[in-house]
């Protein structure tokens, strides 16, 4: 039987496994008398960052966050609301949630992946990769009115390069377009599947729709590209291999364990 947890899909607290605390855990405000201590920060901190990795929150506003949660605790204390049966039941999950969760960083970091395994599983993938690149350049606009007008002006002899510093809004106008060389997984699929069916030197007669806007997309070369050194990829392979070692604990801890389900999931 495969177990999927929820932790497990971000490797469970890969992050947290590797987080380190200070070892004086010191005092950063002080509410009420009640002292809020550096490692409540940083696990807030990194809990953040797992929720919106492309936003860098500031240290001050995280601090000031902190402070409110423990006003709010203190609110809550003085209502009464942990003897609530919803309390009891969030603090049920939670204390379930924390215990799985430092239970497979203690098996991780008690059984780590043999620097010999990521190198064969590297060797494996690396085999298997395409490292194929491609260059291009593109015009891209929020309007598909506009890209069709680019396009007519593209049949009738115009320059990709000049059409491109007139109309495209991305940040590459400035290059006539230019992208250079890219890797296809770089881009968005839509992006990608474009350029790929084209020939050298050939634009997309009708415009690509993605995310971004409008594109109108000239492929201009195909080369062998260089495939990711053993470092570069080192952390995704290791997660990959940690979220099938932590599937093989589990599935063995199932194996011992006794096990009755007595409701039906509604």
């Amino acid at each position: 039987m495969k177990v999927k947890l929820a932790i497990i899909a971000s490797i469970l607290l890969g992050s947290v496994a590797q987080q380190t605390f200070a070892e004086d855990d010191s005092t950063i405000a002080i509410v009420n008398g009640n002292e809020l201590k550096q490692s409540m920060l940083q696990f807030y901190a990194l809990e953040r960052r797992q929720i919106d990795p492309k936003n860098s929150i500031p240290m001050d506003q995280l601090v000031d966050d902190i402070i409110n949660m423990q006003l709010l605790k203190e609110e809550a204390q003085k209502n009464k609301l942990e003897k609530s049966p919803d309390f009891k039941a969030r603090m049920s999950f939670i204390n379930l949630s924390m215990l799985s969760q430092v239970a497979m960083i203690n098996f991780l970091d008690n059984n780590p992946i043999p620097e010999e395994r990521l190198k064969k599983e590297y060797d494996s993938k690396i085999d298997k990769m395409d490292v194929t690149e491609l260059k291009a350049s593109h015009i891209l606009v929020a309007e598909e009115a506009t890209a069709k007008e680019v396009i007519e002006k593209l049949a009738k002899g115009g320059k990709f390069a000049d059409l491109a510093k007139e109309y495209s809004t991305g940040p590459s106008a400035s290059k006539g377009g230019d992208l250079g060389w890219f890797a296809p997984q770089r881009m968005v699929p839509e992006f990608s599947q474009a350029v790929l069916t084209l020939k050298d030197n050939a634009y997309t007669k009708q415009a690509v729709q993605t995310q971004f806007g409008w594109h109108i997309i000239l492929r201009t070369g195909q080369r062998e590209g260089t495939p990711p050194t053993f470092e570069e990829v080192k952390p995704s392979i290791t997660a990959s291999l940690e979220q099938e070692h932590i599937q093989k604990h589990i599935n063995a801890l199932r194996k011992k364990a006794d096990i009755k389900i007595t409701k039906q999931p509604q």
